[in-house]
């Protein structure tokens, strides 16, 4: 059944258009992708305790902050630059940001990343503290050539950079919980990271290594200039986004154990599967096509609506079915400890299927270039997010309660995103 609910998705948004081809594409790389790491969990929940999930938590949470920081942004402008002469340059600038600011976030661990892992109440991360720094560099080395292979609409190379990531991952994650080796969580993560940049380097110089020819010093010095509001205005968004995004699992580390918050890892884990099977997919290939529209038209509101409305359609059935089996699939697919991680599942699934919508269309406020915008919009949704995880957490002290807040903070901040976004796809059109 959801197969043909997909299938007529797929024909309202395109049409049989070329946009249904390179969705197509996508989405089997991305069903290829994501089956390796729900084939691979029933067996890390087994090698590796909650405990080993909330460690690893932490240092992810801690590297997301590093991501959305070291490239000062500028991966997002690759796609802007009408030439690929143009767009190489903002490609070499954001790597050799990334670079500069991961050794010196390298150096500061060094010093001072024991401190840092006792604020936290994770004591145990003290010793990795420095791998975090690494982590964030092969994260962001990804992302920059996965935008460029956007731009160029290689949609074959993407999800091949995709599956090559994930199954990095989890193949080496796998590994080190087989040989026992610690922390195997983190240490699969870098090695997995290593595979998939350096497959998706290759990739990309396959096809456009001449291109690097026109990269000079002035010209990025230029583009740097050009696209500064990424640096002034999307940085403090995302990073106000990461805040909120990661806030829930340092809180219920501080508060309520490290076991609790790998519980919660694993639930949010479970619930971004098809995020990362879906709504990636159509939000690379919306970004390219809304680009597309709105440098033609004037406004990209058409492909906006349909993709939309066929979002909400596809998510709807794969929600209900969730919300009423979720503890019990927990249990039965990575064991019975994991029952309570599906319990907290079941109260943010909602939240998650907001978001899964949201994040499919929200590249509208990149191809506006509406930074201040998208600034205003994180304030919102770290609001969002305190409010219920201080009430919840420190003042009523009831973990369950504070994911219920939760969830429906954030579903009025992703509800209202929605909505900014559709607002700004009418451009200057009549």
């Amino acid at each position: 059944m959801l197969k043909n609910i997909v299938n007529q998705v797929l024909q309202k948004i395109s049409g049989g258009s070329e946009f249904k081809k390179n969705l197509v594409t996508l989405m089997s790389g991305v069903a290829i992708a994501q089956a390796i790491p729900i084939l691979c969990s029933p067996i890390l929940t087994r090698l590796f305790t909650p405990d080993d999930f909330g460690l690893y938590a932490n240092f992810m949470a801690i590297a997301a902050f590093l991501i959305i920081v070291i490239t000062g942004k500028y991966e997002m402008a690759i796609i802007l630059p009408k030439k690929d002469q143009e767009a190489i340059n903002v490609l070499s600038l954001s790597c050799i940001f990334a670079i500069f600011f991961s050794i010196l976030f390298f150096l500061i661990f060094l010093a001072f990343g024991n401190p840092i892992a006792r604020l936290l109440n994770v004591d145990g991360l003290s010793p990795y503290m420095w791998m975090i720094s690494v982590a964030a560099l092969l994260s962001v080395v990804y992302l920059i050539f996965n935008e460029w292979c956007i731009r160029k609409k290689w949609f074959v190379p993407l999800s091949k950079n995709r599956i090559s990531n994930t199954g990095g991952i989890a193949g080496a994650s796998v590994l080190f919980g087989l040989t026992k080796l610690q922390p195997g969580l983190i240490m699969g993560e870098i090695l997995g990271r290593i595979f998939s940049v350096v497959s998706a380097i290759i990739r990309v110089l396959k096809r456009d290594r001449h291109l690097f020819a026109y990269v000079t010093a002035q010209k990025m010095k230029y583009y740097a200039k050009r696209y500064i509001d990424f640096a002034k205005f999307t940085i403090t968004g995302q990073l106000l986004n990461t805040l909120g995004g990661q806030l829930p699992v340092l809180v219920i580390s501080a508060q309520f154990g490290i076991y609790q918050a790998g519980l919660f890892m694993m639930g949010g884990r479970v619930l971004e599967i098809p995020m990362s099977f879906f709504g990636r997919s159509v939000g690379d290939v919306f970004k390219q096509r809304a680009a597309q529209d709105y440098q033609t038209h004037g406004n990209c509101i058409e492909i906006y609506k349909k993709t939309l409305f066929s979002l909400i359609k596809i998510a709807i059935l794969p929600f209900i079915i969730f919300f009423v089996a979720a503890p019990h699939l927990f249990a039965f697919v990575f064991g019975a400890e994991w029952y309570v991680a599906g319990i907290y599942a079941r109260y943010l699934s909602f939240m998650y299927m907001l978001s899964f919508v949201s994040m499919s269309v929200g590249s509208i406020l990149i191809i506006r270039e509406k930074q201040l915008l998208e600034l205003i919009w994180q304030i919102l949704y770290v609001v969002c997010t305190v409010l219920p995880l201080f009430v919840g957490g420190i003042i009523l002290r009831n973990l369950k309660t504070s994911l219920l807040l939760l969830c429906v903070g954030r579903s009025i901040s992703y509800l209202v995103f929605i909505l900014i976004s559709y607002k700004l796809t009418k451009g200057h059109s009549k």
